[in-house]
């Protein structure tokens, strides 16, 4: 991590997370609001993902990276001393500096050998480094884990603004559900909880997902439209920075980041 990413503001670390089942767009909807990023003013921006499949590097276009789980790879049981693991992840950090963001993918899952701590690993340099001293970032944007696993182990504890993304099965409704009762059992503190609705057409299911939005206690930031040349970008591997600035899946994300920053 080079100098230019020290913090440009005053105040506390904001950081914003985006979840949801799998396979409703969360990961492309987290991508499509760290580009939007890139054209702010010099913020210092740390993008996480903490999904173990780790898909957010492959749609922001990033190569070469190294994960958290590769960077304990080797040592006993998965855990470094404070002092080492301090050097490990500096030297993390700078192998995955990208253009105008440092990267931070977490890799293997818990319960796979060497990996079970990778979780511990996260919360750790979130409380040590990412969110205070001199690795602190103006906003983190993080690629939560599919589903609810990641509030239940409170890795997403840090969190100050949740956007969960949905479509309009069953199953992802209730992952909105379960997501809300699971964070208010482990009392984790959110700021605002947002909802988006992708793939839905306008209609009756559209309205369903915003009436449960309130029901919830939830802001509805509204639907994302279709975007062909989104979709095309996706189906070859391509880098969400090659969506054109008009497209209408980024123009509406410009939109639903007015408010969430606001």
């Amino acid at each position: 991590m080079t100098k230019r990413r020290k913090k440009a503001t005053e105040g506390k670390t904001k950081v914003i997370g985006f979840g949801g089942k799998g396979g409703v767009g969360k990961t492309t909807l987290a991508a499509l609001f760290l580009r939007l990023m890139g054209e702010m003013d010099s913020p210092a921006i740390l993008a996480v993902d903490s999904d173990p499949n780790t898909c957010l590097p492959g749609v922001l276009g990033a190569e070469g990276y190294q994960t958290l789980g590769d960077m304990v790879e080797g040592y006993k049981g998965g855990r470094l001393p404070p002092r080492k693991f301090r050097q490990e992840f500096n030297t993390l950090l700078l192998k995955n500096e990208q253009e105008f963001y440092d990267l931070l993918p977490m890799g293997r899952n818990e319960g796979q050998g060497c990996y079970c701590s990778v979780n511990d690993l996260l919360r750790s340099a979130f409380r040590d480094f990412v969110l205070k001293g001199n690795y602190a970032y103006d906003f983190v944007v993080m690629d939560c884990e599919a589903g609810i696993e990641h509030i239940s182990r409170k890795t997403s504890s840090f969190i100050d603004d949740f956007v969960i993304a949905t479509d309009s099965s069953r199953m992802s409704l209730n992952t909105i559900k379960n997501i809300r009762n699971t964070q208010n059992e482990v009392k984790i503190d959110v700021n605002n909880l947002y909802i988006v609705a992708n793939r839905v057409e306008d209609g009756e299911m559209l309205d369903r997902i915003e009436d449960l939005s309130g029901e919830l206690g939830m802001t509805f930031l509204g639907r994302m439209p279709e975007d062909e040349t989104l979709k095309r970008l996706n189906f070859k591997g391509k880098s969400i920075f090659e969506l054109p600035d008009d497209s209408p899946a980024y123009l509406r994300m410009r939109e639903m980041a007015n408010v969430i920053l606001s």
